[in-house]
Parts: C-alpha cells; structure tokens; sequence
C-alpha cells in the first residue's frame, strides 16, 4: 500500500498558527489542491484532534469510496460516529492498521496528521512520501510537523507551485 503524509507548514516549520487547531491559515490555492488530491486516495487516517477540529466537513463529506481512520486512545468515545467501512475510530498501531487496510483491499492512504500522528508514521518510517505545502507565512509559534525528537531523511521528488506564493514539495521517505 502506498502511503503519503500530506501536511501545510509555515515557512518557520509550524502546521498550526499559534495555539488555533487546524489549516485555517492556509490558503484558497492549498484548500483547492486537498479537496481534489484527497479524491486520489482510498483511505485517510487522521489523529482525534484532527476529527474534532475539522468534524463537520468529515461528517458531510463521508463517501463509500474513501474509508477514513481517526487514531484515538479511546475508541469507544466516539461510537456514536462510527460507521463501518466510511468512518472509523481506532486505538491500533500504525503498522497494525496498514496491515488491515492492505487485507481490506485499500491501496492508497494519505495520513493527515495532526503532529502526533504524523511523528508515529515518520518514526517507524511507514510513510512513503511526504507532500508538504509550504504557506508564506510566519508565526514564530503553533503546533510542530513532529512531536518528538527524530532524524528522518527525505530526498525531494519535485517542487510544483500551487500560487504565485504557494509551494509543493513532494519529499521521498528515506528508510533506513
């Protein structure tokens, strides 16, 4: 299964502005470029802080043809959104919930974040690649790409402009 971590950073590293959760920050050319690469995949996972955050639009958007996973420690708080084979809460590792995904005939995931989760898949290394859109913005403070101390290495595979201010960098994970 082919999986790619997509994320909006500030250009001092940050994917959240100050203490606010969520992309608010970022712009109309990223919110374009999401709404339709998300199409390409057949499965999301997401941290709960993620689904909180954004619960709304996931809830209105909910298709067949795309499953997403919310990671949570807690599963069972969130049973009255469950909805099998759209809209999935799990405490399972990483590794364990790719393995699924592969058994359930899922062949292309993006992981979503938020930090904690994008450091779970950049740790092991599970991501594939790493789409970075890189906003014009500075913030000095927020939420950082990864929540622990680490050295992944990346090769970057392309750089594609979303604006006239606006940046894709599409990053090959190395592994080790």
């Amino acid at each position: 299964m082919e999986t790619i971590g997509i994320v909006a950073v500030s250009l001092d590293g940050f994917i959240t502005k100050h203490q606010d959760e969520g992309t608010a920050f970022t712009s109309e050319a990223d919110k374009q470029f999401f709404r339709k690469v998300l199409r390409e995949f057949d499965c999301s996972i997401f941290g709960a802080k993620t689904f909180l955050t954004s619960k709304e639009g996931i809830l209105r958007h909910l298709t067949p043809d795309q499953l997403r996973i919310v990671l949570t420690r807690s599963p069972e708080r969130y049973a009255a959104y469950q909805q099998t084979g759209l809209l999935e809460f799990s405490s399972r590792s990483p590794e364990q919930l790719l393995r699924e995904l592969a058994q359930r005939q899922k062949t292309r995931c993006a992981v979503l974040g938020g930090g904690a989760v994008y450091t779970l898949f950049l740790a092991t290394p599970l991501l594939d690649e790493l789409w970075v859109t890189l906003e014009p913005r500075l913030f000095g403070t927020g939420k950082q790409l990864i929540t622990e101390q680490g050295d992944v290495r990346l090769s970057l595979k392309s750089v594609d402009p979303l604006s006239h201010d606006t940046l894709l960098l599409k990053y090959t994970v190395l592994k080790p």
